[in-house]
């Protein structure tokens, strides 16, 4: 195999790892689609390129931690399919993971986002017009969909209901 079918082998495998996640994992299609309303919010200011790149690089840390916690509690559920309280601490852990890039995240949005005269210029503008108004509702009934049709996946150790931590 040459290198060029090596690292078009290499995609595909991550293309179908992602793939595999936006299938199951309802917490990655809601950072999916707040990822896609910042960046839709983001035009209403005046934010320079430094300030779109700790954007991205916010929201991408919190994907990419989500799609390591699954890749985590993927392996736990095959190595340790019945209940373990290590399996458990370990999924946890990962969680939190998530957890804290998604404070952050909301932390940077709220360092970036706060300023009264854009948030009221922005309900001004969507109040102000009855089809941009209905557009934004479209727009978070089909985020509400989206986030819950994912197709829960096959899980191992669910946590017990004495749990002892």
């Amino acid at each position: 195999m040459n290198r060029l079918s090596q690292a078009v082998r290499s995609f595909y495998c991550a293309g179908r790892g992602i793939a595999y996640c936006l299938r199951h994992e309802r917490h990655l299609r809601f950072h999916i689609v707040m990822t896609a309303y910042v960046m839709y919010f983001s035009s209403f200011y005046s934010f320079t390129g430094t300030d779109y790149a700790v954007l991205i690089l916010t929201c991408a840390a919190v994907i990419s931690m989500e799609i390591i916690n699954t890749s985590i509690e993927v392996v736990i559920d095959k190595v340790s399919p019945k209940y373990n309280m290590f399996a458990l601490i370990g999924k946890d852990i990962a969680a939190g993971a998530v957890l804290f890039a998604s404070v952050g995240a909301v932390a940077v949005g709220i360092f970036m986002f706060y300023d009264i005269e854009t948030l009221v210029s922005i309900l001004k503008y969507f109040t102000g017009d009855f089809i941009k108004s209905l557009i934004l509702l479209a727009t978070l009934v089909l985020a509400v969909w989206f986030v819950l049709s994912a197709k829960p996946r096959k899980t191992g150790n669910k946590r017990a209901l004495k749990d002892k931590l």
